[in-house]
């Protein structure tokens, strides 16, 4: 094997161990913070789902951003046309398809984002009235619960 093929396969090896051990770091990250999160009483479901939904929105404007610019990319085409070619109103045609299906995908992902935030947070408000009415005892003081095992204590 030649001093070339070593070096290139060796290359690709380190760049696959960068890539695995991003990857194992992002996971060690997340279980960091979930394990935080139920420390400090938080619940990692709800901040998930707020996460996820922030990320549709911004996947949503991207994509959205994507398609104008290609439709305006694609427009001046409907000016260079041969006279052949039926005369289209506002030079328009199929040339601008690049473009509309990612502004309408990113225009339904954007519909989502506010139709799933809406009921999202009608949800998140019953369920931190439920914990907040769960967690308290007769006396209206906040009773702390050990994530562990499940129950409740009494005493500090």
């Amino acid at each position: 094997m030649s001093l070339n093929v070593l070096v290139v396969l060796l290359g690709w090896l380190f760049a696959l161990a960068i890539f695995l051990g991003f990857i194992i770091l992002l996971r060690y990250l997340h279980h960091r913070e979930r394990m935080e999160l139920i420390r400090h009483g938080f619940s990692p479901d709800i901040m998930r789902r707020l996460r996820r939904s922030r990320g549709i929105l911004r996947a949503g404007l991207i994509t959205c951003m994507v398609g104008i610019a290609l439709m305006a990319g694609l427009y001046p085409i409907g000016f260079f046309l041969p006279d052949t070619f039926p005369q289209a109103p506002l030079h328009l045609g199929p040339w601008l398809l690049p473009g509309l299906i990612p502004f309408a995908v990113g225009l339904a992902l954007i519909g989502s984002y506010y139709l799933e935030h809406s009921h999202a947070f009608d949800d998140e408000q019953k369920a931190s009235k439920d914990v907040s009415a769960s967690n308290r005892n007769g006396e209206g003081n906040v009773v702390p619960f050990d994530h562990r095992d499940g129950t409740r204590k009494e005493s500090l």
